[in-house]
């Protein structure tokens, strides 16, 4: 049997009859020691990834490849070229995960020596120009990431821009689903070094990218920077600084409290980490956030509050709409058109709450049979979702599409009649801080909704009348709302109807952008 492992591009598998795994998914199952039963199962291996420089942990990575693998074995990228998985390779994985692991420790000194220095720097005065060109910055190490909020998110700021300022430049570790064609994009693929040691790639991405984005403040006249946030990324305030450039900060929360409340919690380095949330807020100019208690955590923390905005996550409401075809995603999953279509899409992440709508829908299925569950998605709670659809033998009425292309996301939720958003609580009493992307996504769509009323999903949404609010964290809270869409389809209609003019008359990414360039212009004194 021939294996293939893909790290991103699924249609670098050519060989349908292959076994395709995800790299993910080999990495766990290594972990938990699952990975026993696949030693030497196959008689060919293809790992695919879209470069040799993506590859996290690769002396580890070929290892397990070898190990699972009694015949050929080969690592190809997305342009062709091929290395073999042999001795040779893995020889010179070894020397350098070696020398990695024994020089780890001076890198971060250099890092933290670095951060340590703009902590103490002050910042100039910058001077405002929006003639000329804003440099976006997408600087977490991803890859692969096809669709989501942050994409959609990216996304609708890059795409508006131009709108408010010169046309925009963005620079980002991989390309960005539906950013539109036109939009000049600079690609970071340089070798990172450090993969083979947990964290300290994306410490080190900084000093790899920031020599790429020094050339593009001096090759364009650029008017200011703003960045993501992300866990451990500085290159950005650095170029603010050292360029007298403005800085806005978008701020979706602490990486930190992230992934430990959320992630694997085995993170290293946190001072460090902290340190580097700090800088960035201490040199912007601005920081967008998307939520109030965002922006009271930034105050919490001595972020002056003059500098802070926040401007709820968007939509295009071009893109979302009501009138789109809904047959096309029901036949490709043989759903009859007679169904009344559940709907979620996400990433199944700890806070999503997909496994309390499942758990919700095996109740409906006891009383409806004329309804169908559609989840959008993948993620780490996929496992438990699969779980609860088995005990309850729900399989012939549900379908689990896995992720989408960005680009396909409004055609699947066309197929829905009702749409839910069962956000849980935070685990640790604190508010909840997002702004979750596919409310509005929703509301665009012109469905009825069923929400948490919980945080800023109760400030957008209006009980009755562009959606059906319910207790979180409440399977039957989340029942009876469904039920109550099942049973009447006006009242769907009439939300819908609603939550849509809602949506366009104050949620676009258009709005989202101009908010933001406007409270830019007013922060910086001596515009020109």
């Amino acid at each position: 049997m021939k294996a293939e492992i893909y790290l991103s591009d699924k249609g670098l598998c050519k060989d349908s009859e292959s076994e395709k795994i995800e790299f993910n998914e080999i990495v766990s199952m290594a972990m938990n020691g699952k990975l026993i039963k696949y030693i030497l199962h196959f008689n060919a291996l293809v790992i695919y990834s879209k470069s040799f420089n993506a590859l996290p942990s690769p002396f580890l990575s070929m290892c397990i490849c070898r190990l699972i693998c009694k015949g050929h074995a080969e690592w190809q990228n997305e342009k062709g070229q091929i290395r073999k998985i042999g001795i040779a390779l893995i020889w010179k994985l070894l020397v350098c995960f070696i020398k990695e692991h024994l020089t780890y420790k001076a890198a971060i000194r250099q890092i933290a020596d670095e951060v340590a220095k703009l902590l103490e720097k002050e910042k100039e005065e910058p001077v405002l120009d929006l003639k000329k060109r804003p440099l976006f910055l997408r600087l977490d190490l991803t890859f692969g990431i096809m669709a989501g909020g942050s994409v959609g998110h990216i996304a609708g700021v890059v795409n508006n821009l131009e709108k408010y300022s010169g046309a925009p430049i963005l620079v980002s570790s991989e390309p960005v689903p539906t950013v539109k064609e036109e939009i000049e994009f600079v690609l970071l693929d340089e070798e990172v070094p450090y993969r083979n040691v947990s964290r300290i790639s994306a410490f080190m991405f900084n000093l790899v990218n920031y020599p790429v984005m020094e050339n593009l403040v001096k090759d364009h006249d650029i008017s200011f920077i703003y960045q993501r946030s992300g866990l451990d990324i500085y290159s950005g305030v650095k170029l603010a600084v050292s360029c007298n450039l403005p800085y806005v900060l978008e701020y979706n929360g602490s990486e930190v409290w992230c992934e430990t409340h959320w992630g694997s919690n085995n993170l290293r380095f946190i001072e460090l980490a902290e340190k580097i949330e700090t800088l960035t807020f201490q040199h912007a100019d601005l920081i967008t956030c998307v939520s109030e208690p965002l922006r009271q955590e930034l105050l919490s923390r001595g972020v002056d509050g003059k500098k802070i905005i926040v401007t709820p996550n968007g939509v295009d409401p071009e893109r979302y709409y009501p009138d789109i075809d809904k047959q096309t995603v029901r036949r490709k999953y043989h759903i009859g058109s007679e169904k009344v279509v559940i709907g979620f899409i996400g990433t199944f992440g700890a806070w999503h709450g997909t496994e309390i709508l499942t758990e919700a829908y095996a109740e409906l299925r006891k009383k409806y049979h004329n309804i169908h569950l559609l989840l959008i998605g993948d993620g780490i709670k996929m496992g438990e979702v699969k779980r609860i659809i088995q005990m309850n033998q729900l399989e012939d009425s549900v379908t689990l599409t896995g992720i989408v292309p960005q680009k396909e996301g409004p055609l699947y939720l066309g197929a829905c009649d009702i749409l839910v958003s069962p956000t849980l609580k935070n685990s640790d009493g604190t508010p909840f801080f997002g702004s979750p992307t596919k409310i509005f996504e929703y509301m665009a769509m012109g469905k009825g909704i069923v929400a948490s009323n919980i945080d800023q999903m109760a400030e957008v949404l209006k009980d009755g009348e562009t959606a059906l609010l319910v207790e979180p964290n409440s399977v039957q809270a989340v029942k009876e709302a469904i039920e109550k869409l099942i049973e009447n389809s006006e009242l769907r209609v009439l939300l819908g109807k609603n939550a849509r003019k809602e949506a366009c008359s104050k949620y676009t990414w258009e709005m989202h952008t101009g908010k933001i360039v406007t409270a830019l212009r007013g922060r910086i004194e001596r515009e020109v």
